[in-house]
This record gives C-alpha cells, structure tokens and sequence, in this order.
C-alpha cells in the first residue's frame, strides 16, 4: 500500500503524519517477508499495531496489522 497524501477527511498529511506512514511502510515491508524470524515476525507485527494505531487515531488511512502476512 503506499502512503495517502490525504487523511481520510481529506485534509493534506502534516509532514509528521507522512513520517509515521512511512515507518509504518517500512515496517509493512519487513513483515511482508516469508524468511524471518519467529521473534522478528513478532516484533514487526508489535510494531506495526503500535503505528497503525497511531495513523488510525489521525485518520491516515494504512494496512492494518492483520493485512500483513
């Protein structure tokens, strides 16, 4: 998924906005991948609920965490 260039009210993304859409990105990225870890598999979907619940609080819209597989 890439990164809105609006909230979902359609108001512009402030650049702190963007920022977390894009760690959340990255991390979606990382999750993505079949080869990891047990413990890194964890840590990213950890971290990926710890993002989208952020962005979902300001209205970004992004993958939620059990999109992610």
């Amino acid at each position: 998924m890439s990164i809105a260039d609006k909230d979902l009210l359609g108001n512009p993304l402030t650049d702190l906005e963007r920022s977390i859409a894009e760690v959340h990105e990255a991390l979606e990225n990382i999750a993505r991948q079949d080869d990891l870890p047990p413990c890194v598999a964890a840590g990213m979907a950890h971290a990926l609920s710890c993002t989208w619940q952020v962005l979902n609080d300001l209205d970004v819209p992004c993958a939620q965490p059990e999109d992610v597989a």
